[in-house]
């Protein structure tokens, strides 16, 4: 029996039609599939309320801002939904009095304590000189907007980019175009540190799955003993490894120490869905395997109904495009580009071999600290809105400037962000330099 939290079900109160979530619409599974309920919940055009998105268009990929979900029961897949559709909305949502704008150099010389865009994840040389690279190096001298955040590595307030905190900022001067924001990191919760925990394991998670795709990281595959595993994570991966599908599951735990998994699911009978790829990343890496089935489920419908839809090809370099390239990598004339993962020999290791923080006094902390360790920083962002209050949830952003961020922009991949070279080497792998970086567009959705 799914026995679901009274603070989850007063997620119900956000469905109206004058609402926040204006719709809730269930997706059909394919006969064969594995039998998950995905449900997506639709918020209508944010702009009507939020100041901050004038002119927002939902323009696809672009401007969709829906929520979806996956589970074993239709209620709580419908609950899951909300839950990201507010969080959504709530990564969107910014009130232009809060926003401190200063230039870095302004800033040091007042004395405040910030984080510099210097940090962050930043695009190569040869990035930059590409015309369809939409993004500029930093220069400290011109003015950009900051918000405030809390360092959870130095326990004391401090200001951050805030076009590293939103989605859908429009950048207002030169010195904003160093990077775009992104849902990553983004969470809701009722209880605040799960929230946290919840934005950080994501950031974790985006970092994992960029460092396997871009250095081809040969990882260990991952083999699973369901009697290991809790009842509601033995369902997850009873009813994910159920039919046709062939599951491959890798050990994507990078130097930070905390369980990623990696999955890539192969289909012999769909040539436009042969192979899809997801991950996840938990305190606890049972709870990691049993999340990945769900999210392979919803990652799977998505790209049903998107190769239904339009043609496939890949995507311009220039463009975003959340569900193209994955789409386009998922036909089986693209397997060949998935042989770092499918072939050759590698190690193997059991679930049990994986780190587990679930046993931790304080997990969250344990995380941050395992992080900190690495010479990164985990910050965080109050974007709790009216809405979310309402029914009793925070919304936070997580942000770990040091890690590296899933792009969608094949011609903006971070390719000069550091750790994308320092990492591999810390994990046990061969590391590449740029000119052998995975040219072929990230098969995620």
């Amino acid at each position: 029996m799914d026995v679901i939290a009274p603070e989850l079900r007063r997620l119900t109160s956000l469905v109206s039609p004058y609402g926040l979530v204006s719709r809730t619409t269930s997706l059909s599974v394919a006969d064969g599939d594995p039998e998950f309920a995905v449900r997506v919940s639709g918020i209508g055009d944010p702009s009507k309320v939020l100041d901050s998105l004038r002119g927002w268009t939902n323009s696809g990929d672009i401007g969709n801002i829906d929520g979806a979900g996956s589970a074993l029961t239709a209620e709580r897949a419908k609950l899951v939904s909300i839950a990201e559709a507010l969080e959504r909305y709530s990564v969107c949502s910014w009130h232009d009095e809060d926003v401190i704008v200063a230039s870095e150099l302004e800033l040091a010389e007042r004395g405040a304590e910030f984080v510099s865009p210097t940090r962050w994840p930043r695009c190569s040389g040869s990035e930059l000189a590409r015309d369809d690279c939409g993004l500029l190096a930093y220069d400290p001298a011109l003015p950009l907007r900051w918000v405030r955040a809390w360092s959870l590595t130095r326990r004391c307030p401090v200001l951050v980019p805030a076009i590293a905190v939103y989605l859908h900022m429009v950048p207002q001067s030169p010195s904003e175009r160093f990077t775009r924001g992104i849902t990553t990191g983004a969470a809701v919760h009722s209880d605040l540190r799960s929230a946290v925990l919840g934005g950080l394991l994501e950031v974790i998670e985006r970092d994992a799955l960029t460092l396997a795709w871009l250095q081809r990281l040969r990882l260990p595959r991952l083999v699973v003993d369901p009697e290991l595993l809790d009842p509601q994570a033995r369902a997850c991966h009873a009813a994910g490894t159920a039919r046709h599908l062939d599951v491959r599951l890798f050990d994507a735990t990078t130097d930070f120490g905390i369980p990623v998994v990696y999955a890539v699911q192969l289909s012999p009978h769909e040539e436009q869905l042969a192979q899809i790829v997801a991950a996840t990343c938990d305190v606890d890496p049972r709870q990691a395997v049993s999340k990945i089935y769900r999210e392979l489920a919803s990652v799977r419908v998505a790209l049903r109904g998107s190769v239904a839809a339009r043609p496939v090809r890949r995507p311009e370099d220039g463009t975003v495009s959340v569900s193209g390239s994955a789409a386009y990598n998922a036909s089986v004339e693209r397997r060949h580009v998935f042989r770092h993962l499918l072939e050759g020999e590698r190690e193997v290791r059991s679930l049990d071999q994986l780190p587990d923080l679930s046993t931790e006094a304080d997990p969250l902390a344990a995380a941050v600290s395992r992080v900190a360790a690495r010479g990164a920083e985990t910050l965080v962002v109050d974007i709790t809105t009216d809405e979310a209050r309402q029914v009793g949830m925070h919304a936070v952003k997580v942000l770990v400037p040091e890690a590296v961020p899933l792009s969608f922009i094949h011609s903006e991949r971070y390719l000069g962000t550091p750790r994308l070279y320092a990492a591999p080497t810390a994990m046990g792998h061969e590391s590449h330099g740029e000119e052998a970086i995975n040219p072929e567009p990230q098969p995620v959705a």
